[in-house]
């Protein structure tokens, strides 16, 4: 299993983890199709500077000094549905696939929200057609509809209330 560590800051974040998380979404992005490794950067660091303890998290799993996957915990910025969550970017290397990294992640990722951010709710959208919608039905969410975008359907899901 993986160690699990929790970011707030941009500043916790160390050259050797965005190096990091860069190699994992472009070897995710390589394997399921995403965007090229010249636009992660500037993607992941703009995200980096969002960190906020009460605003937005990053997790990262490690196996020793490898970083093996992550995902970002949002807290929704409108005051009126501010007691939501939003999932977003969760990855894990192919080749850690199968190991219950993303199931670990998804774990400590919900508890914090509850626990740490006072959530309520947490939704999250994740691309059709590649089973993912029985992933996270077997971790409690609930699909609640389904957009066409870009070629593709995409998932939209809910995992409310927190327990």
């Amino acid at each position: 299993m993986p160690d699990l560590i929790q970011l707030t800051d941009r500043s916790d974040v160390t050259a050797q983890l965005r190096r990091g998380l860069i190699d994992c979404w472009t070897d995710v992005a390589r394997h399921d199709g995403g965007p090229s490794r010249k636009n992660i950067a500037p993607i992941l660091d703009t995200l980096l500077t969002r960190l906020h303890p009460e605003r937005q998290r990053l997790f990262a799993a490690l196996s020793g000094t490898a970083l093996v996957g992550w995902a970002t915990l949002n807290r929704d910025d409108n005051p009126l549905i501010d007691h939501w969550g939003r999932v977003c970017y969760l990855q894990t290397r192919p080749s850690y696939r199968k190991r219950g990294v993303a199931t670990a992640l998804m774990r400590r990722l919900q508890r914090t929200a509850r626990e740490q951010m006072g959530l309520e709710r947490l939704q999250l959208a994740t691309c059709g057609g590649h089973g993912l919608e029985n992933f996270y039905d077997r971790l409690g969410w609930q699909e609640t509809g389904r957009w066409p975008r870009d070629g593709h359907e995409e998932v939209l899901m809910v995992l409310a209330p927190l327990t």
